[in-house]
């Protein structure tokens, strides 16, 4: 009988371990969205950058067929996009998630340099 009893205790305690974990990670729902880079990049035209809420994105040069997919999540004040050779793009949110700087820079910096810095305006829903 106190054999059941614990088994069942313990799956009941790891279930709601579980969803707590779950419960903990940060959402991307403040972020997600369409993005349009403030400057054209490298002589090729602006950026779109789609955030979506599962976690998927995009980044689509204007005047390139070429789409890049990647993965994205948010931890601290950060975001981190991976993409799928490995890479690992740190960007920074500003205005409540309206801005977005990347930090082209390929190294670790507490915030975006100016000269290795994409910055992103949100595109309003419909326009």
């Amino acid at each position: 009988m106190k054999k059941h009893y614990l088994i069942r205790s313990a799956a009941l305690a790891m279930v709601l371990g579980g969803l707590f974990l779950m419960g903990c990670a940060e959402s991307r729902e403040l972020y997600a969205g369409t993005y349009h880079s403030v400057e054209p990049f490298a002589g090729k035209g602006h950026i779109e950058l789609v955030l979506k809420e599962n976690g998927e994105a995009t980044w689509k040069l204007a005047e390139e067929e070429k789409t890049i997919k990647f993965k994205w999540k948010v931890d601290g004040q950060r975001l981190w996009l991976y993409t799928k050779e490995g890479a690992i793009i740190l960007a920074i949110p500003s205005e409540g998630g309206k801005v977005i700087s990347l930090d082209m820079s390929g190294e670790w910096n507490p915030g975006c340099p100016p000269d290795k810095c994409i910055t992103f305006k949100r595109v309003k829903e419909g326009g």
